[in-house]
């Protein structure tokens, strides 16, 4: 009672300046963790606590069998191409996609970590530019709105419950789409500034 409540920072899509900044960080530091974490929250849409739970049972070369820890939810989720190709280059050090021994996933705050030292080394842990990691869940929301995705095509991706959430990543798409086609018509137009 009367205790405010903590602020865990904004749940948005990150730009791809920020994303492009993270994953060359994670190459060029041979970042395994945080680059894998990266990867597989985006190209699955997932919550991070739910990625470092994937075993490489979940995954048959196309698809990752997924159970949400928030909601129960059992999915079966399309991996796209990037996705396949990276998990097919990583070697295979356990049962376990983050693997902390041959039977045992790392925990989840060991890979909040690793994502936590990129996001300080590209400036994006505090201020105005704070991104986080549940950001790349909104981040494969919104690239899926913006390919034209049906509300129900992106929820079966992303397994949210309401279709509330999932609007605000339409939202979003067809503000910027509506954006850049105004922009692009007045472009044409040319006969005001």
């Amino acid at each position: 009672m009367d205790i405010s409540k903590l602020s865990g920072g904004s749940y948005e899509a990150w730009p791809d300046v920020k994303l492009l900044a993270f994953e060359r960080s994670c190459l060029t530091n041979d970042l395994t963790t945080a680059l894998t974490a990266f990867e597989v929250a985006i190209g699955t849409g997932q919550r991070i606590g739910d990625c470092a739970k994937m075993a490489w049972d979940d995954f048959d070369g196309e698809f990752m069998n997924v159970i949400q820890d928030k909601t129960k939810a059992k999915l079966r989720v399309y991996c796209p191409e990037r996705l396949q190709q990276y998990l097919g280059s990583l070697p295979r050090k356990g049962r376990h996609i983050f693997p902390k021994n041959l039977t045992q996933p790392i925990g989840k705050r060991q890979i909040q970590k690793s994502v936590e030292d990129v996001r300080g080394a590209i400036g994006i842990m505090g201020g105005k530019d704070r991104l986080v990691p549940h950001g790349w869940r909104d981040t494969a929301a919104k690239l899926l709105a913006e390919a034209g995705c049906s509300d129900s095509e992106i929820q079966a991706v992303t397994g949210h419950k309401t279709l509330t959430m999932v609007q605000k990543y339409r939202t979003q798409a067809d503000q910027e789409t509506s954006s850049k086609r105004a922009q692009q018509r007045r472009e044409q137009n040319k006969t005001v500034r």
